[in-house]
C-alpha cells in the first residue's frame, strides 16, 4: 500500500469569506443560527465587511456582493463554493443544533439528519442561509481527516 507522507506541521483553514446580497440580513442570520457554537462579531467595517468567529479556530468573513455582480444568482451546484460544513464534537451537537435552526424558522433541507457510512460516524443537518449558500453543521470519527481508507 503507498501511504502518502503526513506533513511536519499542522495546518487548517483560517477563514471563510462569503460574498453576500444583503449584509445586514446575512449578519443576523448568522449570528444567531450559529450562536449555539459560540459565533459572535469580531469586527467590521460598515460596507466592506464582517467578521465572525467562534473565538478559537474558526471564522467566516461576510463581504457584500459589488454592484456589478450582484444580478449573478448563486446555486450551489454551479462553479463555486458548493457548501461549507462546521464540524463539531458529538451527534447530540447536532441534534442541538436541529432544535436550535428549526427554533428559528430555518428549513432544514432533505428529510433532516443524515447518518452516512462511508467515512465512519458522519452525521449532520444541513440548511440554507439567505443567499442559499448550504451550511452543514456534521459530527464525524477522526478518521475522515486519515489517508486511510475505512
Amino acid at each position: 500500500m503507498n501511504k502518502k507522507k503526513k506533513p511536519a506541521s499542522c495546518s487548517h483553514f483560517s477563514h471563510l469569506q462569503l460574498n453576500v446580497s444583503d449584509m445586514e440580513t446575512s449578519k443576523r442570520f448568522y449570528l444567531r443560527a450559529l450562536a449555539p457554537l459560540g459565533f459572535c462579531e469580531a469586527d467590521s467595517a460598515a460596507g466592506e465587511y464582517t467578521r465572525l468567529t467562534n473565538g478559537t479556530d474558526m471564522v467566516i468573513v461576510l463581504c457584500p456582493t459589488e454592484l456589478k455582480h450582484r444580478n449573478s444568482t448563486y446555486h450551489r451546484k454551479a462553479t463555486g463554493l458548493g457548501h461549507f460544513a462546521i464540524a463539531v464534537s458529538s451527534n447530540i451537537v447536532v441534534d442541538e443544533m436541529e432544535r436550535h435552526i428549526l427554533s428559528l424558522k430555518i428549513p432544514i433541507l432533505g428529510e433532516g439528519k443524515v447518518e452516512l457510512g462511508y467515512r465512519r460516524g458522519y452525521y449532520c443537518i444541513l440548511f440554507e442561509d439567505p443567499d442559499r449558500i448550504m451550511i452543514e453543521i456534521v459530527s464525524h470519527d477522526p478518521f475522515y481527516f486519515s489517508y486511510e481508507k475505512p
